[in-house]
Order: C-alpha cells, then structure tokens, then sequence
C-alpha cells in the first residue's frame, strides 16, 4: 500500500523527490504505483520491449502521480495532464485550480521530480556510468569554453565532468520548456571539480534568471535542477526521498 499525504509548498520553495529503482522492492508498493495508472498509461508500458523499461516506466509515472495528488488532494489516477505551446507537461486547467509547476526526469533506474508553487522548474538525471563520446558531443554542442574544459581534464576525471554540465543544461532547457531543440552552445556552465560556479548566458535571447543546484543520488547518478529565480528572491530546494514518505 501507499500513504495519500498531503503536501503544500510555498512561493519560494522546490520539493525535489527521488527514488531508486533497486530500492522498490515491495510487492504491494509496485501494485498500489500500478493502480494510479490510467489505461492509456497501462498500454503503453505494455509497449516497452524490455523489463527494465517497463519497471522505470511504473516508477516515474507512479512517483509523478503520487506526489502530484500530494499536492492536489486528490486519487493519484485523477491527476490530468496536458501541454504548454511548447509541449512542456502541464496540470489541464479544467481540472485542477492549483497552480503547480513540476518536471520529471528518470535514468537507467533513477527517477527524480522537481514540485514548486510559483516557478518554472527543469530537472534532469544521468547515470554517470555509461560510456558516451564526451568530447565529441561537447565540441558538437556545448559552448566552446565548456568544450574546451573538458579536453583539459584527465580521462578519469572525464565522465563525470561532463554529465555535470549535461545535466545542468538539460535541467535549463527543460526549464524553460524547450528541451534538446534549444541551443546548447548559447550558454555555458563554469565548472570546478564538477561543481557549478557560475551560469554564462550567452546570446540575448537566454535569460539570466535561473538558480541551480546540483544533487547525487545513489552512487552512480548525477542531477541537477534548474528554478526560475528573480533578482533578490529567494530559492529554497528541498530533497524528499519518495519511499520514506509514501511506502507503508
């Protein structure tokens, strides 16, 4: 079984909720994340060729809908969705009065979601692990600084330097409700020893207001969030890890 809590979160405030898939292991809590799907969700899990996929497809779409009813007060399996002009998930006005921003990332048995009450928010998860041509797909897409970072850095240190700056610009394009179609190379991320220092636009049309925060979950996956962030306001980011709150 699963708890139905209720969650309220300020202006200023980000709930971050995590969850592992190697920590789901409970019977009864799979079943109850099964229940809040709705057919549509059911088939296309269904769709999914490998287990795996099917597995995190039940986590992130249960975590999204336990936590979203949190808010609302509502069934999980009430909890209506739809799209903005630029396809980014949205609450459907008819049916929900509240407004709540959220996003929702997931990675090789890693899900995350980022809950505030007045911000835009973007969120994204890598697991560090897996091998990619970093230095080719820097050079085809970060900025040339980014880029150039990353030659610099020993083979070791390579990996999760890059999914640190992959993570911070997903987390921004998802943001603002662009995704992968935005220019990557238009702003860039100073970085030492993996940590953000400082967020560069660079073209007119990228906006300098966004906060960000970095997160670790587990021992393999990197994140970071993005939150809409007006001069002299403050952003408090809270981690919730899903399972201590909402499994019997």
């Amino acid at each position: 079984m699963l708890h139905r809590p209720l969650h309220t979160v300020g202006a200023h405030e980000v709930h971050l909720w995590h969850l592992l898939a190697e920590h789901v292991t409970d019977a009864a809590a799979i079943q109850a994340m099964r229940d809040l799907l709705t057919t549509d969700e059911h088939v296309r899990m269904n769709c999914l060729r490998h287990e795996k996929d099917r597995v995190l497809f039940l986590l992130s779409r249960g975590l999204m809908r336990s936590v979203l009813a949190s808010y609302l007060g509502c069934h999980g399996r009430d909890v209506c969705f739809a799209s903005d002009s630029q396809g980014k998930p949205i609450l459907r006005k008819e049916n929900h009065d509240q407004r709540l921003h959220f996003n929702l990332t997931h990675s090789r048995g890693a899900v995350a979601l980022a809950v505030s009450g007045g911000r835009e928010v973007g969120i994204d998860v890598e697991e560090r692990r897996r091998t990619v041509e970093y230095l080719d797909l820097a050079k085809r897409f970060f900025a040339p600084a980014e880029a150039s970072y990353l030659q610099s850095l020993s083979a070791e240190a390579l990996p999760d330097a890059f999914f640190a700056i992959w993570t911070l610009k997903e987390a921004f394009v998802k943001g603002i409700g662009r995704g992968l179609s935005f220019p990557l190379d238009a702003f860039a991320f100073d970085l030492e020893a993996n940590r953000l220092q400082r967020f560069q636009p660079l073209a007119d049309f990228v906006s300098p207001d966004w906060h960000f925060q970095q997160f670790e979950l587990g021992d393999h996956h990197c994140g970071a969030i993005a939150v809409q962030h007006s001069p002299g306001c403050e952003v408090i980011i809270e981690m919730r890890d899903w399972r201590e709150i909402f499994v019997v």
